[in-house]
């Protein structure tokens, strides 16, 4: 069985964890990213704890996502469902990183990418319980 789904949405968030990580590394003045910028750069702390925050709130939500999707693909569910929820999901990430870990006030970003994660969660919710309750 191959598991194209899960791996494509897979690798879409890994690359965006590393954006986040990354960005999380320059804030901290980390030697990896020094030949980014200027040595007398000034951090502001609200930045980096927000950037913090949204590194780790993607790694808090992905892997339960990943294994739900997993699951659905597992089962065969309709794989056109399976996608738009990848899609919700992936982009209600990027939507939250960019307006939390990028910007100082975005609520626009952060209420949508918090909309579009939980509007992906629910649609595999729905397509799983349903699932549960056909093969019962």
């Amino acid at each position: 069985m191959s598991l194209e789904i899960t791996l494509a949405y897979t690798i879409l968030l890994v690359f965006f964890t590393l954006v986040l990580a990354i960005r999380v590394l320059d804030l901290r003045n980390s030697p990896v990213t020094k030949f980014l910028h200027s040595p007398n750069r000034q951090i502001d702390p609200e930045m980096l704890q927000r950037a913090i925050r949204a590194h780790g709130n993607l790694i808090e939500y992905a892997p339960l996502f990943l294994i739900l999707l997993l699951l659905c693909e597992f089962s065969n569910l309709n794989s056109l469902y399976l996608h738009v929820a990848g899609i919700f999901f992936f982009l209600g990430r990027l939507m939250h990183g960019i307006g939390f870990g990028f910007m100082l006030h975005s609520p626009i970003l952060r209420i949508g990418g918090m909309s579009l994660t939980f509007l992906g969660f629910l649609i595999l919710l729905i397509l799983a319980s349903y699932q549960l309750v056909i093969a019962s």
